[in-house]
């Protein structure tokens, strides 16, 4: 089934986590076909690079042996010998993996001990930026010869293009948003500290939940990338309903609830013109715009689903977007404390609102949470 926002209520969202195309299954495809040269090839991954964090993450891989490294990051600056390699623009070759790098590092140890030995890394580039790295491994001392190495550096190209091709149908998501529906005045309504909380609330959540629920470093990024796009719609809903300093009439709350379907039909034209409809990306942000005013007793809307039919990236954005109301200031009301936040959150997971792990996951994280609210901390009004 496609997510489709002229589906009825009750109908259109589907499990990002279950269906649609995505890198990782195109980047197990080509593993398959290096294989079927070179057996010896057990692991191939691609590593996300985040110049405005310096952070490199694990993103896909694919493993003869199915255990994967997952949710591990670190900072390049701290990767010396990969660091060179992005600057010199050069690729790698590293005969035995013990004896060259030992343990010092926690992907070098990780290898160590799933007996990995020889291993070939190129970096990815997306024009002069870089974007990641792509490690080929081996548990063979000298498995990557001259011979090898050449021949991988072609599949290395098809690997990267597949992804750069992803992340310009994601960028390009993103950046058409912010032009062509303002991005910028929906910022200046819901501030761009709520939207970066909620995009590292969302984060911290689904890494918390990553294990329990199988989801994968590409969903998680998916995750973070779109978790500021859950109210685009409301760039439709007049200012006078908008910025409102009391409670909304029946009225103003029919007309302040359209802007779901508001974001749908937005989010559902820029995948149709940009591409990517079907894949884990394009379902992963059409379910949390579509989705993240879902309640889990059937009170939600716009289908009013209850929690077993809301796909999990909803109800993870519905739990962080609470959090951060019922934190921060609104024009509507002062911040709560934390202790009535938290005690509000627990009243909604025994009501059957909200998802009951999430809330859990995120509450029980107080020490990354207070990180993110000090980093993306409101400026005091004037």
């Amino acid at each position: 089934m496609k997510c489709d926002p002229s589906h009825p209520p009750g109908i259109g969202l589907l499990p990002a986590t279950q269906g649609g195309s995505d890198l990782a299954g195109n980047l197990h495809a080509v593993y398959e076909l290096i294989r079927a040269r070179y057996p010896f090839l057990e692991r191939m991954a691609l590593a996300l690079y985040d110049p405005g964090t310096d952070l490199l993450k694990t993103f896909i891989s694919s493993n003869a042996d199915q255990v994967l490294l997952k949710r591990y990051e670190v900072k390049l600056s701290q990767v010396p010998s990969l660091a060179t390699l992005a600057q010199r623009r050069e690729s790698r070759v590293v005969h035995d993996i013990a004896a060259a790098f030992g343990t010092q590092s926690t992907h070098s140890a990780w290898l160590v001990e799933r007996g990995y030995r020889a291993s070939y890394t190129r970096p990815v580039f997306q024009g002069d930026e870089l974007a990641g790295f792509l490690f080929f491994d081996a548990k063979e001392i000298g498995a990557f010869t001259v011979e090898v190495a050449q021949f991988l550096d072609g599949f290395a190209d098809i690997v990267a293009q597949l992804f750069l091709l992803q992340r310009r149908v994601v960028d390009g998501v993103l950046s058409t948003v912010k032009v062509a529906v303002g991005l910028a005045s929906l910022r200046d309504l819901e501030t761009g500290q709520h939207l970066d909380r909620m995009a590292h609330y969302v984060r911290l959540m689904g890494r918390a939940l990553a294990e329990r629920h199988d989801l994968s470093d590409e969903y998680i990024e998916y995750l973070f990338l779109f978790a500021p796009l859950h109210d685009i719609g409301k760039v439709g809903i007049p200012d006078r309903i908008l910025l409102k300093p009391g409670r909304l009439d029946a009225d103003e709350w029919t007309l302040m609830k359209e802007h779901v379907r508001i974001g749908e039909e937005i989010i559902g034209r820029i995948r149709h013109e940009v591409g990517g409809g079907d894949s884990l990306a394009g379902q992963v942000m059409h379910n949390i715009v579509a989705g993240h005013h879902e309640r889990g007793d059937g009170s939600g809307y716009p289908r009013g689903l209850v929690l077993a039919q809301i796909p999990l990236e909803a109800r993870i954005v519905a739990v962080a977007d609470v959090y951060d109301a019922l934190s921060s200031r609104r024009v509507y009301k002062d911040a709560w404390g934390e202790a009535q936040v938290q005690a509000e959150m627990l009243r909604e997971v025994a009501a059957g609102r909200l998802d009951g792990e999430c809330v859990a996951a995120l509450l029980e994280a107080a020490e990354a949470r207070a990180a993110i609210l000090a980093q993306f901390r409101e400026e005091p009004a004037l």
